[in-house]
């Protein structure tokens, strides 16, 4: 199959037509600095007149979805969509951090790849290989300093016993010295030191692993930002500030709904006969989230003898990003503190970044692993715990 790779996550972007038997038929690579606008589709033109190739021959279209350049990032999805929308191309895509772990080669060990964000910043993820090779997510990307890394790189590591730590990608360079003092050796073999790959790219989108590998589902393709733009988010609290979010119980009126909103929102829903058992058991804190006099999200909780455990918390996918998550888990982890519930543990899956992040947020730390825990995935499961 013919198909056409935008690697145009950072400075350095590549372009690559690929034909039958991945041969590669063009390649084009140049550090554009901020001018992804201005020179993507002069690559890209010049790529496909070198293989002969005709946008209407292209049969797929690979994007990096992210994290790094915003403008790059955003630019390069665009530029995938429309050559797809009319050539009639499959769209693919994978992240700048998959691509990075899928193409490392790394066995036993725990992956992290590094993508410059700015500053002194780095994008990371931690990705497992098993000993033939495979490469599962372990933990969602996050941002930081090299301190950050190395402390995550720790909390990852005591999950898998035996493994060894591999930083790989363009973002190790500068952080090398931090890298090794703290895991000796980890930044070698050097991979990707000087820029993100298309080939990489290319690969990881095409293979079709899906969530469990760190890669989107098929026809899925939504950018991997990590952190929101500034600007972005002061709109977005000035709108939320607007409608207040209030909280009550979870009465059994409420199941026909929330159980509606589970169905949106999960691949593996509760059905309504469980919330109705589980919140009315003895040790049950379940509580409803309302804007506007509507159901915005719900969480069922159970906690007593000092110890406590968060089975379901979901908001409205038309209320997402609005503060609903963390209106909700701030009151559970006051019931906690009025309780003296010492310890509230949860799971999650490894694919949720969002979902990690909010925890992360509210001082949740990760302290296990139930491996292939979601039946309709095969996804992992991490454990993740709060301490009073």
């Amino acid at each position: 199959m013919t198909g056409l790779s935008l690697e145009t996550a950072t400075e350095h972007v590549e372009v690559l037509v690929s034909g039958p038997d991945d041969r590669v038929l063009a390649h084009r690579a140049e550090d554009v600095a901020h001018g992804h606008t201005r020179r993507l589709a002069a690559l890209v033109a010049e790529a496909l007149k070198e293989a002969r190739v005709r946008p209407a021959d292209l049969e797929w279209v690979a994007a990096d979805l992210g994290p790094g350049s915003f403008t790059g990032v955003r630019v390069g999805l665009a530029t995938a969509r429309a050559l797809a929308l009319v050539s009639g191309a499959e769209c693919r895509g994978a992240s700048s951090l998959a691509a990075l772990a899928h193409a490392a080669g790394a066995r036993r060990a725990v992956i992290v790849p590094l993508v410059p964000a700015g500053r002194r910043d780095v994008y990371a993820a931690w990705f497992r290989a098993d000993a033939r090779g495979r490469v599962s997510v372990l933990a969602a990307a996050e941002v930081g300093a090299a301190t950050l890394v190395v402390e995550r790189t720790r909390e990852v590591l005591a999950l898998v016993p035996g493994a060894r730590p591999r930083f790989v990608g363009p973002g190790v360079a500068r952080e090398k010295a931090a890298l090794e003092a703290a895991f000796p050796g980890a930044t070698e073999p050097e991979w990707r030191a000087r820029g993100l790959s298309a080939h990489d790219l290319a690969a990881a989108a095409g293979s079709r692993l899906g969530p469990s590998a760190g890669l989107p589902p098929s026809g899925r393709l939504e950018p991997l930002y990590v952190r929101p733009a500034q600007a972005e988010e002061r709109v977005r609290h000035r709108v939320s500030a607007r409608t207040p979010i209030t909280l009550r119980p979870f009465l059994v009126g409420d199941i026909p709904a929330v159980v509606t909103i589970e169905r949106e929102v999960f691949s593996d829903p509760w059905p309504e006969s469980f919330f109705a058992a589980e919140i009315t058991a003895a040790m049950a804190y379940a509580r409803i989230a309302e804007r506007d006099g509507a159901v915005a999200g719900y969480s069922v909780a159970w906690l007593g003898m000092g110890t406590g455990h968060l089975g379901n918390l979901a908001v409205t996918p038309g209320v997402r990003r609005r503060g609903v998550a963390s209106v909700l888990l701030d009151d559970l982890l006051r019931e906690c503190h009025a309780q003296e519930v010492e310890t509230l543990t949860l799971e999650v899956r490894v694919s949720n970044d969002p979902a990690q992040a909010l925890y992360r947020r509210h001082g949740f730390r990760l302290v296990g692993l139930r491996r292939r825990y979601y039946r309709d995935t095969g996804e992992d499961a991490l454990i993740m715990e709060w301490r009073s």
